[in-house]
């Protein structure tokens, strides 16, 4: 993750918040896999694309082993993160401060 590029730090504090969620609610991982069976209806997009990424990267794994990939460091998953189903776990409320937070702390 470049240190001084705010999209990756804000888009990895949606990641640690999504973590956060999924390690106290682990059955809200049915959310992100509704998204994931959503993205691959859409034949031929990106988003199909990105289903199959992500299913291949997160079977066989726990809501907690999932938590801990999401929030790891490196050039794979800041490329993972561009396109994410885990935003679906976060609320209005919780994306917002997120947004406030990156804004105020890097204006």
């Amino acid at each position: 993750m470049s240190v001084n590029h705010i999209p990756d730090k804000r888009t990895y504090a949606f990641h640690q918040k999504a973590a956060e969620i999924l390690r106290a609610s682990p059955d809200r991982l049915v959310e992100v896999n509704d998204v994931l069976s959503h993205w691959r209806t859409m034949s031929g997009t990106q988003a199909e694309g990105w289903a199959e990424k992500w299913q291949e990267l997160i079977k066989d794994l726990s809501a907690a082993e999932i938590a801990d990939l999401i929030c790891k460091q490196g050039e794979e998953m800041d490329f993972y993160r561009k396109s994410s189903p885990f935003a679906c776990l976060l609320s209005d409320e919780q994306r917002m401060k997120i947004i406030r937070r990156f804004k105020y702390d890097h204006e």
